[in-house]
């Protein structure tokens, strides 16, 4: 591929991306209004410190990439914390280290619950070993504006490599509704890709040989809809495809360039 256009697609993903990853901060888990004293370090300013909890249950349900696998369900019990210092919704918890005009920054820690295989889920993965899902953290910054917000983080995950990500989501209010379309990029290590799409020479057969994986690139696009049934309850409905990159469907493993993902929630605010 042209270099000029390989950069210039991964420019237009960047500005889609002016569409996503602040979906987190959506609908029901949305923070409240920032205090006046909370600009500087977390534990330098005067933001007062008011706590705000949840709890709810949720599902994200996906097309899996690898070949005949199916639909992956995951359900979710939620979680939701929110004061000063800490942010936690669902399996992930940010602690707040400060905030610069608008700019935020935080410590992430993540269990990515749905990644991951058994060798029984389907008939390619039959005779590999299964793979696990991981305990990701990191630094994640999120920027808003009055045009939305944009966001980055960039993960570790131990043996199982490192993944960056950037995303935007603007938020559109209709009554009690709230819609968010977002668009994000996403880069994956080649030890990532490698864990959960490599296959390792000793689980290499017929129709499937050794493959090694290489880093790459997936894109995603969707929208976000949060409905506020009262004032301490609301619902959640998250739509969105991804589009994988090279170095994933070069995988034997893998039979998908477009992975489809529904997430649904519900959450009752106690205060």
């Amino acid at each position: 591929m042209n270099t000029t256009i390989f950069f210039k697609q991964r420019i237009f993903w960047i500005v889609l991306t002016a569409l996503y990853s602040s979906a987190a901060c959506a609908g029901p888990d949305r923070p409240e209004l920032p205090d006046a004293d909370d600009s500087g370090l977390t534990i330098l300013n005067n933001a007062t410190n008011v706590t705000h909890w949840g709890l709810g249950a949720g599902a994200g349900i996906e097309s899996a990439p690898y070949k005949n696998y199916g639909t992956k369900f995951t359900p979710i019990p939620l979680f939701y914390f929110d004061n000063k210092w800490i942010h936690a919704f669902g399996t992930e918890l940010d602690v707040k280290v400060g905030k610069w005009a608008g700019v935020n920054l935080a410590l992430r820690g993540s269990y990515a619950v749905g990644d991951g295989y058994k060798g029984s889920d389907a008939a390619i993965l039959n005779g590999m070993q299964d793979r696990n899902g991981a305990f990701w953290y990191g630094p994640v910054l999120s920027w808003s504006t009055a045009y939305g917000t944009l966001s980055g983080s960039f993960l570790e995950g131990g043996n199982k490599g490192q993944q960056a990500e950037i995303g935007f989501f603007k938020e559109f209010e209709y009554g009690r509704f709230t819609l968010a379309p977002h668009a994000g990029i996403e880069w994956l290590s080649n030890k990532y890709v490698d864990y959960y799409y490599g296959v390792r020479p000793s689980e290499a057969r017929a129709g499937r040989p050794e493959y090694t994986g290489r880093s790459t690139w997936n894109e995603s696009v969707g929208a976000r809809i949060d409905y506020r049934l009262t004032a301490h309850q609301g619902l959640l409905l998250d739509v969105g495809v991804s589009h994988l990159g090279a170095g994933t469907t070069d995988s034997p493993l893998v039979g998908k360039r477009y992975v489809p993902q529904v997430k649904v929630a519900y959450l009752y605010r106690f205060r």
